[in-house]
């Protein structure tokens, strides 16, 4: 054979090669507050690897879970449906599981994904249903506390023809909270950074320096799959998400509809993002996740999904704004929520349950009710409204204003229009 025919029968390899699909590492955190990382202003706490990702990609400062509560909020990113609309409503455990995991006929973007031919794994946390991930999707599942950091690089590495999807859940941020010697923060430190809902007492610096411990411990694990994509080359050619499945396990976050319960992160950064620190102010959802995977992927989600496609923000390309994300909850209290770009609006479907019970706080380790600097109305008003600009801690409820009625009145309606879309 002669070096021209070589070189044409190499062509059309090098051709699909370029022509193969981005990889996908979806690293998504467990019950952490959105800004808690370096690159979104953290004073204190040190999270390099995921700094990095923000650095070569893009970060955005307005995404909002579906759910502050684990397996609604995961539902809406697996499916790319709405809680109420999936079915996932409450968290999938104790002697209901069964009852409440997510179907088996759902769509999901891990089935998307391997229909367009990837390899496609999920690690750490699934808690959406008590078939585990292989049955909604995902060829592998390393579920196991002492091996999926291993397991995960070890797919990371792996020499294949064809691309992949890891789905990597590390649950440091979730209660209880330890204290990691490799990432040590003070009372002293913790004081420097303390969320603005929560007074200033030594327990509250005892409970927030362990949670920086551990968000730094999560990013050193981010670092490991960083570390193993460079060393089989495929760090170029992977997308990688950071995000949030909702906020903290602290009070005026967690079980609630209030910004600190609903914000997220979200950074991306890979082919198909432009970007080298790129900041998009505008709104997201994490809902958003499942159809943007499927249009990077060079496939199509269904047409049915809820989640809005950000492929072309992510690019930096003209793009229709999203004019408001909503969010729902369901454990114990029923409430719903939108929120626009100035003006949010919750609905106290129940008012008399307390958004944090004795049950909760004893699993938190403490963490007195009485460590909030506005304690939670109870009953709650049948409807909040907050003028995010003017209040951004969400502390004067204007909803008896009348000032603010023609606000009140159009979210209103834009609430009651998403809230009657049926299950599925």
């Amino acid at each position: 054979m002669t070096r021209r025919s070589l070189l044409a029968a190499a062509l059309p390899v090098a051709a699909r090669a370029q022509q193969r699909p981005p990889n996908f590492l979806v690293i998504m955190a467990d019950d952490h507050g959105w800004d808690d990382l370096g690159c979104y202003g953290h004073p204190v706490v040190q999270t390099p690897n995921l700094d990095r990702l923000a650095t070569e990609g893009v970060r955005f400062t307005h995404c909002y879970t579906t759910a502050p509560l684990c397996s609604p909020g995961r539902g809406a990113v697996m499916t790319g449906l709405y809680p109420h609309v999936s079915g996932v409503t409450r968290l999938v455990q104790g002697e209901e599981a069964a009852k409440l995991s997510m179907r088996r006929e759902l769509w999901t973007f891990a089935r998307g994904l391997q229909a367009l031919g990837y390899e496609t794994a999920a690690a750490r946390k699934w808690h959406l249903s008590t078939a585990g991930a292989t049955a909604h999707g995902f060829d592998h599942e390393f579920p196991d506390r002492g091996s999926y950091l291993q397991q995960s690089v070890e797919f990371l590495e792996a020499s294949r023809d064809r691309p992949f999807c890891l789905y990597f859940c590390p649950t440091h941020t979730h209660r209880p909270y330890r204290a990691h010697d490799a990432h040590p923060y003070g009372p002293e430190e913790a004081a420097l950074s303390l969320p603005p809902y929560l007074k200033d007492t030594p327990q509250v610096r005892e409970h927030y320096a362990r949670y920086l411990s551990e968000t730094s411990a999560m990013d050193a694990e981010v670092g490991r799959l960083l570390d193993a994509l460079e060393s089989s080359g495929e760090i170029d050619r992977t997308v990688v998400l950071f995000l949030t499945d909702h906020g903290p396990s602290m009070h005026r976050a967690k079980f609630s509809l209030y910004d600190w319960g609903t914000h997220s992160s979200l950074i991306a950064r890979g082919p198909g993002i432009s970007g080298s620190g790129r900041v998009d102010t505008g709104l997201a959802s994490t809902i958003d996740v499942s159809p943007t995977l499927m249009t990077l992927a060079g496939g199509a989600a269904p047409e049915d999904l809820q989640g809005v496609d950000l492929a072309s923000r992510l690019a930096d390309r003209p793009s229709s704004p999203r004019r408001y994300v909503f969010s729902e909850h369901h454990e114990r209290n029923h409430l719903t929520a939108i929120r626009g770009e100035r003006f949010k609006l919750i609905r106290n479907h129940t008012r008399e349950n307390p958004l944090i019970w004795r049950q909760v706080i004893r699993n938190w380790g403490g963490m007195d009710e009485d460590v909030l600097r506005t304690p939670y109305p109870l009953p709650r008003p049948p409807e909040e409204l907050y003028d995010l600009a003017a209040d951004p801690l969400e502390t004067r409820n204007l909803a008896a204003d009348p000032a603010y009625a023609a606000q009140r009145a159009e979210l209103g309606r834009m609430l009651d229009a998403w809230s009657a879309v049926p299950a599925r």
